[in-house]
């Protein structure tokens, strides 16, 4: 399935100068990363690369040693790379039992924590880098249904990440969650509201009803009435008929291909 993220990328005039700030941002050389490298490894690549990190200069360097990070993720039955690396199993048909008995908080130590909050305070306040890594987190945490309803900064992310990181247990999996086998057309995760420009921060989660679909391109998600009819008149009804086209495109080809 076409990702909800990506509805406005053939439209750029319907972007708001955040978006379009995020969307032509390139990290240079010589700046500050968006992401340092063990971020990298861990929320972007979903492993972790074995490298001594300094994150500053009252925390000591974080050295993860590579056997034991493997060891510990055989453990909880995850995936590895073809190097060996572990990688976080996704929540489809494929990988259930490996995801069921997968380790709490995206597999977060207070070392990965401390580096997250660290790095994040270096970046310019409230800047498209400070956005950047922060979404580029929840929707991990969202991909792995650890919900982020509500969150708005870093700091939420992390208070949600260490509480179950303290709890040894992973978030629960909703009953209307489905394991999905189709390698193209089905749901991974939880859903956030599409209602962006009207800055809603409501995510789906355990505990709570499945967000509602647009009924007619069945991608933009919404958590209310008042979300969807705001990014209706906001700009979703200059782009619907040429999502839920893109979406059947996907969903032949899924039907297509299968399992290849």
């Amino acid at each position: 399935m076409i990702s909800p993220d990506f509805m406005y990328n053939k439209h750029r005039h319907l972007l708001s100068r955040e978006e379009l700030e995020e969307e032509n941002h390139i990290d240079t050389p010589k700046g500050l990363p968006t992401h340092s490298s063990i971020l990298r490894c861990w929320i972007l690549d979903g492993k972790i690369d074995g490298e001594e990190v300094d994150n500053n200069d009252t925390l000591p360097p974080i050295r993860i040693q590579r056997q034991k990070i493997v060891n510990t993720l055989h453990h909880f039955g995850g995936c590895v790379d073809s190097n060996g690396m572990p990688l976080r199993p996704s929540p489809i048909a494929k990988y259930k039992e490996q995801f069921e008995n997968r380790p709490p908080a995206l597999g977060a130590t207070p070392q990965l924590l401390a580096e997250l909050k660290a790095h994040d305070a270096k970046l310019p306040l409230g800047g498209v880098q400070q956005r950047m890594l922060f979404q580029s987190l929840r929707d991990q945490m969202l991909r792995q249904l650890i919900s982020c309803d509500g969150a708005k900064c870093m700091a939420d992310l992390v208070d949600i990440l260490q509480k179950e990181m303290e709890s040894g247990i992973p978030s629960p999996i909703p009953d209307w969650y489905k394991f999905s086998s189709a390698p193209a057309g089905g749901k991974i995760g939880y859903d956030r509201c599409s209602n962006w420009l009207g800055k809603c921060c409501r995510t789906e989660s355990h505990d709570k009803p499945q967000f509602s679909r647009c009924s007619a391109c069945k991608m933009a998600v919404y958590c209310s009435r008042e979300c969807q009819e705001f990014d209706w008149k906001a700009r979703h009804k200059k782009v619907c008929k040429h999502v839920a086209k893109e979406r059947k495109c996907m969903e032949d080809l899924s039907a297509l291909f299968g399992d290849a």
